[in-house]
């Protein structure tokens, strides 16, 4: 019995070792997600969605690097829009840092080719001070939505962006009637959000890092959201909506990840 114990505890560190290997230190991966929507639109279109989330950026140039590098290749896939999803900075970061390198993560923002850039607000951001990071993304041309809604008419879609639910910062809005016969999509950083009162459709959302650390046949360890187990990470659907769930690219509280890789998210959406 006690061979048995010893070999277990082996074998479990083992795999957090090779877990650490194989998630740190890598760059975030592109995943490609296709989804189908129907809409009251006689047409048939193809919208593609690069979505972003959780990107954590410490305040260093190394980490400015890596999210210039980052977003370079996302501008190279060519996206009819980008989707930012919060959280933009690291843990910890004092009103120094977020003064140094919300300006800088902002203006990698603004090269985006003339795709549109539309964000919500994470956790992070509010606890860091939202006016400061609504005003950096605005400034850069992004999109800054909480509890609104858009219509995009260079492209006919809708976004809808709601408040932060972790944070206790959403409000319900619904979509104008001009939005009835168009691809509706709604962003928020928890996706407890989606799952409110009258939330319905589409909803695209980030937060959880799909558990970032994952144990073998137990899965994470602790996933800081209200969703449905289902909707932690990945795509969930019901009758009343599909939820899909970034990875996210950054770390929280522990810099490390483990069976949950980092990845950005082009969606193919098929309406």
């Amino acid at each position: 019995m006690k061979s048995i114990i010893i070999r277990t505890i082996v074998l479990a560190v083992a795999l957090v070792i090779a877990g650490v290997y194989l998630n740190s230190g890598t760059k975030p991966r592109m995943n490609t997600q296709f989804l189908y929507v129907l809409t009251d639109s006689e047409s048939h279109e193809t919208l593609r969605v690069a979505l972003l989330s959780d990107l954590h950026v410490k305040n260093s140039p190394d980490a400015i690097a890596e999210l210039a590098e980052l977003w370079s290749g996302v501008i190279e896939q060519t996206p009819d829009i980008i989707l930012l999803g919060g959280d933009y900075i690291n843990d910890g970061a004092s009103n120094q840092d977020i003064a140094s390198i919300g300006p800088a993560i902002a203006n990698i923002f603004r090269a985006s080719d003339d795709i549109p850039v539309v964000a919500v607000l994470g956790n992070h951001d509010y606890w860091s001070g939202a006016e400061s990071w609504t005003e950096y993304l605005s400034e850069a041309g992004v999109m800054v939505l909480e509890n609104e809604t858009l219509v995009l008419d260079a492209i006919g879609i809708c976004i809808r962006g709601f408040g932060d639910a972790f944070t206790d910062h959403f409000e319900y809005v619904d979509f104008p009637s001009a939005c009835a016969d168009r691809l509706q999509i709604t962003v928020t950083h928890d996706p407890a959000g989606a799952f409110k009162p009258k939330v319905e459709g589409l909803v695209l959302a980030g937060h959880t890092h799909c558990g970032q650390i994952s144990m073998p046949f137990l899965g994470p360890l602790y996933v800081p959201t209200q969703a449905p187990k289902g909707a932690h990470c990945g795509l969930y659907k019901d009758e009343q909506r599909q939820v899909f769930v970034s990875s996210g690219i950054g770390t929280s509280v522990i810099p490390l990840r483990f069976n949950a890789k980092a990845s950005w998210d082009l969606i193919t959406i098929n309406y």
